[in-house]
């Protein structure tokens, strides 16, 4: 299999991650950058005539917010870079609030109800940054999501490869752009992750957590 487009890459980020300045958490900046070529200071957000007038208070019914569907740009209706304001207007959101998230840094979180199971979407400068998953009812379209086994992802075309980062290891796919897999085990990963060292995990390895953080063409 030819070797990723994006490995180079990888190198970079884990090698000057530290001295950037950027609000995203490690293991967001390593996956951005090393995934999706992510550039500083592209603006992702919703077009500039969504206005804070869209979300006028009213009851939303359940299930207002869409499928339960995660893709690489989203869930349901909620789309990486939409204004929070556009959020609260579509959906119903348990929560508006503000959390101790990666490293320890105050961040903005919407938490959305999908049924029987919650988004929680991660806030920066009024528009949507990050949605994490941690419950197995939200999935991708190809049933993907919390609990799946790791060798149902290493069966992926185009090829996987690992990233270390907050101390968890992730795995990402160029047939899933815009998504990380963060995986059980190993409880403390160190070093390169390609694909043959994936396949040395237990086979009871399965994914914990999904962060949807949007897709960019390289």
């Amino acid at each position: 299999m030819p070797a990723m487009r994006w490995t180079l890459a990888l190198v970079v980020a884990l090698a000057g991650c530290s001295g950037q300045a950027s609000r995203e958490a490690p293991a967001e900046q390593v996956v951005r950058e090393a995934v999706q070529g992510a550039e500083q200071g592209v603006d992702t957000g919703a077009p500039a005539t969504e206005s804070a007038s869209a979300a006028v208070s009213v009851a939303r019914p359940a299930g207002s917010c869409g499928r339960p569907i995660v893709d690489g740009e989203g869930v349901g209706s909620i789309r990486i870079g939409m204004a929070a304001d556009t959020v609260k207007a579509r959906c119903v959101v348990d929560r508006d609030t503000m959390e101790r998230r990666a490293e320890g840094q105050l961040e903005r979180v919407l938490v959305v109800p999908f049924e029987q199971d919650t988004a929680v979407v991660e806030v920066n400068d009024g528009r949507v940054w990050r949605i994490e998953i941690t419950e197995p009812g939200l999935r991708t379209s190809n049933w993907l999501g919390v609990g799946t086994p790791l060798s149902t992802l290493l069966a992926l075309n185009g090829g996987v490869q690992g990233l270390v980062g907050e101390g968890n290891l992730f795995l990402v796919s160029q047939a899933l752009c815009g998504l990380s897999f963060e995986l059980s085990e190993p409880r403390s990963p160190s070093g390169s992750w390609n694909a043959a060292r994936l396949r040395t995990l237990p086979k009871s390895t399965v994914v914990k957590r999904v962060l949807v953080i949007g897709c960019r063409d390289q």
